[in-house]
């Protein structure tokens, strides 16, 4: 079985009253909902939510901001609302394209010319140019991502009003012009969680505290870094729809601008992708400085470029676009927290620009004083005009550039290597082959079959091949003096442990001929053993239907089951293995442990994947919470606990008194720390990733110690990078079908030196004799070579695992997946 949901095809809602059009929409898979236009004015948000969007202590949740546009939509033929789906808590996910009527009612029509640029075959350059004279080009603008940025998805409510109701001469030429599509909130559960909690804590002495949730479901932050991975079912959502528009720019809105700027602007600071069209960077230093300018000329100060942001990850939802030629950026606001003003002094400034002098990337200085999220709501909004003022002036050109970009990229691949990547279906691991086949193909990724079957094949003469390139190539990071501002390596072959061949000799005529191309993947039974991720969703199913299942290595038997579900079951994991037993075997079975995932109330992203992967692969789990452990008992409740990569002092400590409402203050403490000891001694096994580890061998005063510990970043450095790792013994219970040499995701963790006490096993260790570098960046590689990365410590009856990486990184390193897998089973 696949792990992607299927979705119902996008709902149009417009005017309240139209007739239905239901024939023609059925046809084209999206079902419309027109209504007659109101005679009344559009309405102002004011009359609406009862206060301007911005104002002082005041914050609209997403079911506020829906309800607003659908007065605005029913009142309008220039708005069109369209549902894109639902979010992961169950809301509807709805965007607004705005323009002329005429415009709106020839929507579908300008997003297939929009496509077919995109594509850019069997478009000649003089056809470009017309389609480019005759189409109207649809911007992308939407309300951030980062939902406890609140300015984000409040500023939108005002900029759909006007860009509908508004008749200056700038807000006619975008509608005459362009289609903008505005996703006025692009999380909505998290501008509901987020604004829902303020108003909870209002006038309260903890009206700005901490979410001490998640803002979106799993991944919180991490939202804006599953572009290419498209774990999450927003961020599908997200791409389903921008590939049926194409838009020529995707503006992201974000809240963290450096201080003491205002905002934060193209162009970025390096290093970039070389597998972008260089004409997605020089229009996104031009529209940054545009944005500028326009601010500047609407008195608003403080426009900031280049400082600490890059875009070498590709996988921000903001940045990936680039890669299909879609003009795609953030931009980084000042924020205070949420809706509460606060006056700043120059005093608060870095010392360095206490005196606010004049930069050449910074040359008209912020000068201090109250900010408001008015203010905020006030800057993104401006911006926002400079982009669409900007498309209206320089649209025939943009457009032409969209389709001049993917015309070279498919000429560039005819003409040098990679011609194209085989991934054959055979693998260690062939599900999860299958799953790197289907997260390319919904990036708009043209795939197909080999003549025998036997290889999915991905020619490299396509549009968007620049990401198929930027995903499988190993990433050599430069030696810069500006340290990353995100992970430097991510090669998706690697991290999933997927075999994938580059064929650099030109595809002859006869080899193209025989490929099939595909839109899903079929047919693949892999065998039903512990090499593939899959056979652990089987594990965990069979389990749950009262199966027997014994391991013996790497191999897997079962009795106890029905045969026609156990086949079911095989065939939903695209596995194939022997039938059922019909008698139990002598060999001891195999039970899922009764497993507990620590879950503190200083939200953790880290918690948040690795229970999104528990789930995914249906095995059974507890949520622990602080007074859970700190409550004791837990050997007669739990076999495993996993305390995910978090520090140390947050494990300990967590909030602060008087920081949050008191349920939510304090970590495990010496309390709850001491209940963790005893249940391992009592025979219970902790299972700890990257700094979680550090927590676990300094409490439990294990004969380990951090073979990094004191080093300078100059002596040692990695933020994120693809590192080799040796399986020490495969045959152990714990790392039975990983491959000998596995592929972790290391991201400023330990690794492990054993004192002459230690008593346990080292499970992968860092080769000695060579870096253990595949893909990203690494400064001081001998001081890992030779040290252990994942290790077994005893501890009383029990053990304590310790793994100095994380190996459920972002949901993208299946690779490292049985690290945790093999140990909850009992």
């Amino acid at each position: 079985m696949s792990l992607l949901r299927r979705h119902a095809p996008p709902r149009i809602l417009g005017r309240a009253g139209d007739p239905p059009r239901m024939a023609a929409a059925m046809a084209a898979g999206v079902y419309f909902l027109m209504a007659a236009v109101a005679s009344a004015q559009p309405p102002t948000p004011e009359s609406v939510l009862g206060y301007k969007p911005g104002a002082d202590f005041h914050l609209a949740n997403y079911e506020d901001s829906l309800a607003y546009f659908r007065k605005l939509a029913a009142s309008s033929e220039r708005i069109k609302l369209v549902n894109a789906g639902k979010t992961t808590q169950g809301r509807e996910f709805w965007i607004a394209f705005v323009s002329d009527a005429a415009n709106l009612a020839q929507l579908d029509h300008y997003k297939e010319i929009s496509r077919r640029l995109a594509l850019a075959r069997g478009v000649t350059d003089e056809e470009a140019r017309a389609l480019a004279r005759e189409t109207k080009p649809i911007i992308h603008v939407d309300g951030g991502l980062h939902a406890s940025e609140v300015a984000n998805h409040q500023h939108t409510i005002q900029l759909g009003y006007d860009l509908v109701a508004n008749e200056g001469p700038e807000y006619q030429a975008i509608r005459q012009n362009l289609i903008v599509e505005l996703w006025f909130s692009i999380n909505p559960d998290g501008q509901s969680i987020v604004a829902n909690w303020y108003r909870d804590n209002l006038g309260t002495p903890y009206e700005v505290s901490p979410l001490p949730v998640l803002y979106q479901e799993y991944v919180g932050h991490d939202n804006n870094r599953d572009g290419y991975m498209l774990n999450m079912l927003e961020t599908r959502e997200i791409t389903k729809a921008t590939l049926e528009s194409q838009p020529l720019v995707f503006y992201t809105q974000h809240q963290t601008a450096p201080f003491p700027g205002r905002i934060y602007l193209p162009p970025f600071a390096d290093p970039i992708s070389g597998n972008m069209h260089p004409l997605m960077l020089r229009w996104l230093s031009l529209i940054g400085m545009t944005i500028a300018q326009y601010l500047d000329d609407h008195g608003l100060t403080g426009s900031m470029h280049q400082e600490s942001f890059d875009v070498w990850y590709p996988g921000y939802v903001d940045n990936i676009g680039n890669f299909r030629h879609t003009i795609s950026f953030f931009t980084e606001t000042a924020l205070y927290r949420y809706a509460t003003p606060h006056f700043y002094t120059v005093d608060e400034f870095p010392a360095g620009r206490r005196e606010l002098g004049t930069e050449m990337l910074y040359s008209s200085p912020w000068k201090g004083g109250w900010w408001r999220l008015s203010d905020a709501c006030r800057y993104m909004y401006e911006a926002d005009m400079a982009v669409l003022s900007l498309a209206v002036r320089y649209r025939e050109q943009m457009i032409y550039n969209k389709y001049r970009a993917a015309r070279d990229t498919i000429e560039r691949f005819r003409k040098e290597p990679p011609f194209a990547y085989e991934i054959p279906r055979r693998q260690h691991d062939a599900p999860t082959a299958a799953v790197l086949v289907e997260k390319l193909m919904l990036n708009g990724i043209e795939v197909s079959e080999s003549a025998s079957a036997d290889a999915w094949v991905i020619a490299m003469d396509q549009p968007f091949a620049g990401l198929v390139k930027e995903l499988f190539e190993p990433q050599v990071y430069p030696d810069l003096a500006q340290r990353p501002y995100d992970v430097t390596g991510w090669t998706l072959p690697y991290q999933m442990g997927v075999e994938v061949r580059a064929i650099t000799s030109p595809l002859t005529s006869q080899y193209r001929a025989l490929l099939t191309p595909i839109t899903r993947v079929t047919g693949l039974a892999a065998p039903f053993d512990r090499g593939a991720n899959a056979s652990y969703r089987a594990v965990n199913q069979i389990l749950a239907a009262n199966g027997r299942v014994v391991f013996a290595g790497d191999e897997v038997s079962v009795s106890g089951v029905d045969k026609k579900a156990f086949a079911a079951i095989l065939e939903e994991n695209r596995l194939r293995g022997a039938p059922p037993q019909g008698e139990p075997t002598d060999a001891k079975p195999v039970r899922a442990a009764r497993t507990g995932l620590y879950r503190p109330w200083v939200a953790s992203i880290d918690e948040g994947w690795t229970r999104w992967i528990l789930e995914q692969f249906q095995f059974p789990f507890t949520s622990l919470y602080n007074a859970d452990i700190r409550a004791g008992h837990l050997r007669e409740r739990f076999d495993v606990i996993v305390i995910p990569d978090i520090g140390e002092r947050q494990i300990l400590d967590g909030h602060r008194p008087g920081t949050i409402p008191e349920r939510y203050t304090g970590g495990l403490g010496d309390e709850g720390t001491e209940e963790l000891r005893a249940f391992v001694n009592e025979g219970g096994t902790l299972l700890t990733f990257n700094h979680a580890s550090l927590y676990a061998v300094d409490q439990f005063k294990l004969p380990v110690e951090n073979a990094l510990a004191g080093l300078t970043p100059e002596q040692f450095y990695c933020s994120g990078s693809l590192l080799r790792v040796h399986i020490e013994d495969r045959k152990d219970r714990l790392t039975a079908g990983l491959e000998p040499d596995t592929v972790v995701m290391f991201e400023e963790g330990p690794a492990f030196k054993t004192k002459p006490d230690f008593k346990g096993k080292v499970l992968a260790r860092y080769a000695k004799e060579r870096s253990p570098l595949m893909s990203g960046y690494l400064a001081g590689p001998d001081r890992l070579q030779g040290q252990a990365a994942a290790v077994e410590a005893d501890y009383g009856k029990g053990r304590v695992i310790l793994l100095g990486f994380k190996p459920q990184w972002r949901g993208q390193s299946h690779a490292a997946y049985k690290f945790i897998f093999n140990a909850l089973y009992e």
